[in-house]
């Protein structure tokens, strides 16, 4: 399984060929975490609501329960002292890790807790 995080939603949605040749390229239904959809509906412009809307369906979207709240809690203090980590990405990495996939980002600084994470694509 693969979640795709935020930065990879918006290359899609920007029409970004590598992101686009990357999602033909999955054999499943990618995940999102429904961060994400804050993420991405917080910045789209009213013009793109509908298109936006239409590709958010063909994800599979994972919400937060207790164990990926309490996982991206424990990640925050494991990281506080090297990364300061933005709350949206440590429960992206927590679904991710609650989920026993692998995650999907083009902010791989991000996300250190996967050690050797690389961009699936290059933007």
């Amino acid at each position: 399984m693969i979640v795709l995080d935020t930065t990879v939603l918006i290359d899609l949605l920007r029409g970004n060929a590598a992101a686009l040749g990357y999602l033909r390229s999955l054999t499943e239904v990618p995940a999102c975490s429904e961060v994400t959809r804050v993420e991405v509906m917080r910045g789209i412009r009213h013009r793109e609501r509908e298109a936006t809307e239409a590709f958010m369906r063909s994800v599979r979207w994972i919400g937060v329960d207790e164990q990926v709240a309490r996982r991206a809690g424990g990640l925050g203090r494991i990281w506080r002292r090297s990364h300061l980590i933005a709350t949206a990405d440590l429960i992206i990495a927590a679904t991710a890790q609650e989920l026993g996939a692998d995650l999907a980002t083009s902010n791989t600084g991000h996300f250190p807790m996967f050690a050797g994470l690389q961009p699936p694509y290059e933007p």
